[in-house]
């Protein structure tokens, strides 16, 4: 019994010093400081998160920060990856050494820690608070009188805005409509200058939402819009009394202004006209009037008019579009005529921030002034006339502010575009070393011996490296004389034409020999500086149709291409088919693989065999009818069988010319029938192929080529045959097509019906609300293509939480360039992020996530089919995850690539819509990118469920594809499975859960979406996937949790109740989401009740 005890009370003890653990961290840092956060591995720390690292509090009267850390030790800290110290919400304000190198994690806990310098020094203002408005929490911005008196009463001014972003949408120094800060609107430093003059402007309230929460009726090409009855709601009568009492605010109506630019400057009038006493003035910038224009004139119209003193002010620029000054004009002429007084200010400037942000003192005023011009509005015109006339001279550093003047010189000489054209250019290629540093280069051209003279780009561009880097880079930039320049940068030990690596020349020339089959398109592409993976076409040409062997000679200098021919001949042998059936049985079923030549051309065929990736053996085939030829393996084991067809010509011998495999897997034996056919409703004949891309770049995003605007590319588009496009630049949505010149002014509308195209609302979702990209700062919001929701993007710092909102609202959502985030040298397990478990639990999870990326950008990530194949191997039968082919081009070099072909009746959204959720399309990928449509078509796709049989009519070789060649469930996969070859499919006694086509001609490669399998005794009709209703996240939650819900009944009541069935918390459904505050409640598990529906979440 004393043992017993004693053995209790270690434990306790061992459980006491646990819960007592902590780590006090105290930090050194440099002059001017206003905070600073740890960032570290563990969970406590933030798991690396910049924009959730642990706050610190500032020692008084010093230079130092200090916070004590529940929960862990410093040993813990020791054990793990380590920590750094940050001084604003994201990764460019991470410490750096004295000399602006990258600093190593600390591993062990200083007293104190010394920071040396920021990266960036993050600077805030004004106050930031959390408030609830309609069930949601938002981080409310204040700015208070700099004599602020709380015995006294001051005007208030609501100020409401997007986060949208208006310029360079894919710049991390563009942080978007941020109003108080001088790289926007800049209200902060006009609100100081007016108290200099003796003005007194009051408190200035910033409060951000997004579209849903901004339009008063839902507008049908937005799904989950329509919600700003309910935000309105919250706002007046829970938000603004309890804000008023806190602070010292007039009580006098008068005194209080409601302002909103663009979707907000509609709010605003909707929230003045519903509650004309509580605002004594209504000010407008470019009011995106638009989204409800009907419905709002409507709602107008129902109005009995009632004189008001409300001051209604508009400012309209000159880039304003008539869809705005058009409203403008009308609502000014309505508001003078019937309740109030309106005026109108036309200024000079774009419709964005800045140029709003230069009214800001003049509508606080009820009479008009001279009127400023913008920046914005002056031309900015270099000096130079001709770019190619001048030396340019290299600059280089680790930040945007601190490039050095390197002095490497360009050289003027003929740079190649196509491989073959000769253009003027100064061209300069840049050796980099291995220096194992986890870094952004930065770097420009500048035209002065000392760098003092012009500068190619009024910003640097910059260079992502990794610590893992193994190989010298190059980097190369071509000035042309317009003072356009082509730049890249590539592993100076990658470089590969049709898959051979070339070797290394003098001068940054390449060479090698190639041998051709079908395909006689010669294309030079190069790996990537950290990983050396392909990333894409940098040239390419054609040889001629009966080419079999070239030398290829290539500088990376000029790209010049020079390709000669050595050998010519009959290329390829005439294949009919070359199958196993079944490809996928059980241990023990007999298997038959059948060859069908119908001309040899001359070559030597022989075949081989092996199993589980031994060593081969050649094997003898039995003659059979009608020239086919075959061998059968009677008693097969577990894994992998291949064959393989060999071909020989003049004693040149191709291996593994063309290769089929079996696969026998272990499970029980179904009698396979189909499950889900994509192209079951198609009717061949009639349907119409809509050539489509779904992800594609304008100037709109900072990092497309200049002269790529929104006109251009449409236009590019429209001319290579294209039905449907979405412009889809970084967190900015440029939709609709006539409102292009409204965000570039030189840059003309477009008219999609005129055009006969369909104009695709979506955008890349690319940074969290951290302001974080993931491909550069380690970050978790990778890129996704957002549709048919008007979303800017920066809603969540969650990934996951992004997924639910678009769910929320109806939309749809692909994954892009997958392989950016995922290896396949890595073992992932069937939880970690990025891996094929993790995405596969996500499209069980999400309805509105329909697919992802498989070719993106040519075919820079090969990669990206062996994911989607290791995905539909945990998804089917029952949840489709269809693939997408996008050219996510950024420069005419990569145009045309990549395209789908919707299988639509007619070319409308509804039909677009539903073409994408069942998948009733195909994919091509065209490395030459001619515009033409060259790679495989498809004519029809046959299913017949008497012969269990597959055909498809294409004019291309068809290779049929199930999972990836794996020996074991643990074993590493080098390729997606070829399971037969040829234009049918027999899936009698197939044991695998689905087949997808690829088909190949010279010219490229398509493929199509998934046909899956079940056992025909199952009589289940599951849908594609079954949807939650309820979504909540985070979860585990801390402080909040936030539920989205699809179709939500608003008013409807949540109830939540813990583990003993007590109802501990409830709320009111308020739109799409609700954002429910669980802080108080004690740690464990609880249940969400929402009607029928039933949602659980831990609370830590």
């Amino acid at each position: 019994m004393k043992k017993s005890l004693l053995s209790l009370f270690v434990g306790l003890i061992c459980c006491i010093s646990t819960a007592w653990a902590d780590v006090t961290f105290r930090v050194n840092v440099p002059e001017g400081t206003q905070h600073c956060y740890v960032v570290g591995a563990l969970p406590e720390l933030s798991s690396w998160a910049a924009g959730a690292g642990v706050a610190m509090t500032k020692v008084i009267g010093q230079n130092q920060f200090v916070v004590t850390v529940a929960g862990i030790t410093a040993a813990d800290v020791s054990a793990s990856e380590g920590y750094k110290y940050v001084c604003g919400p994201d990764w460019k304000y991470v410490e750096v050494t004295a000399s602006n190198g990258e600093m190593a994690n600390r591993k062990t806990v200083g007293n104190p820690d010394v920071v040396a310098k920021w990266r960036n020094v993050y600077t805030a203002i004004g106050i930031v608070e959390n408030w609830t408005i309609a069930g949601k929490n938002y981080p409310i911005q204040v700015l208070l009188p700099s004599n602020y008196d709380n015995t006294k009463q001051y005007n208030v001014t609501y100020m409401f805005g997007r986060h949208q972003r208006y310029r360079k949408a894919g710049d991390d120094a563009e942080m978007g409509d941020r109003i108080l800060y001088p790289d926007s609107w800049g209200v902060a430093a006009t609100v100081a200058e007016m108290e200099q003059r003796g003005e007194e402007p009051g408190i200035i309230v910033v409060i951000y939402a997004q579209l849903p929460e901004f339009t008063p009726w839902a507008n049908e090409e937005y799904m989950g819009t329509g919600q700003a009855d309910a935000f309105l709601k919250g706002f007046v009568e829970d938000f603004k009394p309890a804000f008023e009492q806190k602070y010292a605010i007039s009580s006098n109506n008068s005194a209080c202004t409601i302002m909103g630019a663009d979707v907000a400057g509609l709010f605003a009038f909707y929230a003045t006209i519903k509650h004309p006493h509580l605002f004594g003035r209504c000010v407008m910038f470019s009011p995106a009037f638009w989204y409800n224009k009907k419905e709002l004139r409507d709602f107008i119209g129902q109005l009995t008019p009632t004189y008001t003193s409300t001051y209604f002010l508009f400012v309209e620029t000159s880039a304003d579009s008539n869809w705005i000054t058009n409203e403008i004009t009308y609502y000014e002429n309505w508001i003078n005529n019937n309740v109030s007084f309106a005026h109108v200010y036309k200024i000079e400037g774009e419709h964005d921030d800045r140029t709003w942000g230069t009214m800001f003192a003049t509508t606080l005023f009820d009479i008009p002034i001279e009127l400023p011009t913008t920046e914005a509005a002056i031309s900015n015109k270099q000096s130079i006339t001709d770019y190619t006339a001048n030396t340019w001279y290299f600059m280089k550093g680790e930040g945007t502010t601190s490039l050095t003047c390197d002095g490497t010189p360009t050289q003027k000489g003929n740079f190649y575009k196509d491989g073959k054209t000769a253009t003027p250019a100064q061209i300069l290629v840049k050796e980099i070393p291995v220096d194992n540093k986890k870094y952004s280069y930065y770097w420009n051209l500048n035209s002065g011996s000392n760098c003092d003279g012009e500068l190619l780009m009024t910003s640097p561009k910059d260079i992502g490296f990794k610590d893992s880097r193994k190989t010298t880079s190059w980097q190369r930039i071509a000035v042309f004389a317009d003072g356009s320049y082509e730049q890249s940068a590539a592993s100076a030990e990658h470089f590969k034409v049709n898959g051979t690596t070339m070797t290394k020349g003098s001068n940054y020339k390449l060479s090698a020999t190639i041998s051709l089959t079908d395909d006689k398109t010669v294309s030079v592409h190069y790996g990537s500086v950290n990983s050396g993976s392909d990333m894409g076409e940098l040239v390419s040409t054609t040889v001629s149709a009966n080419c079999l062997k070239a030398n290829v000679r290539y500088s990376y200098l000029t790209n010049q291409l020079v390709v000669e021919e050595t050998a010519w001949g009959s290329s390829d042998i005439d294949l009919e088919y070359f199958k196993v059936e079944p490809a996928v049985v059980r241990p023990g079923t007999p298997v038959k693989m059948s060859v069908k030549i119908a001309d040899k051309n001359g070559y030597n065929v022989s075949f081989r065999m092996n199993h589980n990736n031994q060593p081969s053996s050649a094997i003898t085939l039995s003659k059979g009818s009608n020239g086919e030829e075959f061998y059968t393996i009677s008693s097969p084991e577990s894994g992998i069988y291949g064959f393989y067809l060999d071909i020989e010509l003049n004693g040149t011998t191709t291996k593994a010319h063309r290769a089929v495999y079996v696969k026998v897997v272990d499970g029980q034996t179904i009698v396979p029938a189909i499950a889900n056919n994509p192209y079951a409703d198609i009717d061949w004949a009639t349907v119409n192929q809509y050539k489509s891309n779904f992800h594609t770049h304008t100037t709109q995003s900072n990092d497309a080529s200049n002269g790529f605007t929104t006109a251009y590319v449409v236009d590019k588009y429209h001319a290579a045959g294209y039905k449907i496009l979405s412009l889809t630049d970084h967190d900015y949505n440029p939709y609709p097509w006539e409102l292009f010149p409204q965000y570039m002014t030189t840059v003309p509308a477009r008219d999609p019906a005129a055009l006969g195209m369909l104009a695709v609302p979506g955008n890349e979702l690319s940074k969290d609300n951290t302001n974080s990209w993931s491909e550069r700062t380690g970050g978790q919001f990778n890129h996704h293509n957002d549709f048919f929701t008007g979303r800017q993007g920066q809603e969540f710092a969650s990934l996951l939480e992004s997924y639910a909102y678009t769910y929320a609202l109806g939309g749809m959502q692909i994954i892009n360039h997958p392989g950016q985030y995922w290896s396949i040298d890595n073992t992932y397990s069937e939880t970690q992020k990025d891996g094929p478990g993790w995405h596969a639990n996500n499209f069980q999870t999400f309805p509105s996530l329909i697919g992802l990326e498989v070719y993106n950008q040519g075919n820079r990530r090969p990669n990206d089919r062996i994911l989607w194949d290791q995905i539909l191997e945990r998804t089917m039968p029952h949840r489709p995850v269809y693939g997408y082919s996008c050219d996510d081009a950024h420069n005419n070099d990569q145009l045309f690539r990549n395209y789908n072909f919707m299988l639509m009746e007619e070319l409308t959204t509804d039909e677009l819509k539903d073409a994408m959720r069942k998948g009733e399309s195909y994919f091509c990928y065209e490395p030459a990118g001619s515009g033409e449509g060259k790679a495989p078509r498809i004519e029809a796709i046959h299913v017949d469920e008497n012969s269990k049989t597959i055909t498809i009519e294409s004019n291309g070789l068809v290779h049929w594809i199930y999972a990836t060649d794996k020996t074991s469930s643990a074993a590493s996969s080098a390729r997606s499975t070829v399971v037969g070859i040829g234009n049918t499919f027999s899936y009698a006694g197939y044991q695998g859960s689905y087949v997808r086509a690829f088909i190949t001609n010279v010219f490229g490669e398509t493929c199509t979406q998934a046909i899956s399998f079940k056992d025909e005794e199952d009589t289940s009709t599951q849908d594609v996937v079954s949807p939650q209703v309820l979504m909540l996240y985070p979860n585990p939650a801390q402080s909040y949790v936030s539920v989205f819900m699809k179709d939500a009944k608003v008013g409807d009541t949540m109830v939540v109740y813990d583990l003993n069935g007590r109802a501990v918390l409830r709320a009111t459904v308020e739109g799409p989401v609700t954002k429910l505050m669980v802080g108080a409640l004690p740690a464990g598990m609880y249940v969400l009740h929402l009607g029928q529906e039933v949602a659980k979440f831990f609370k830590e």
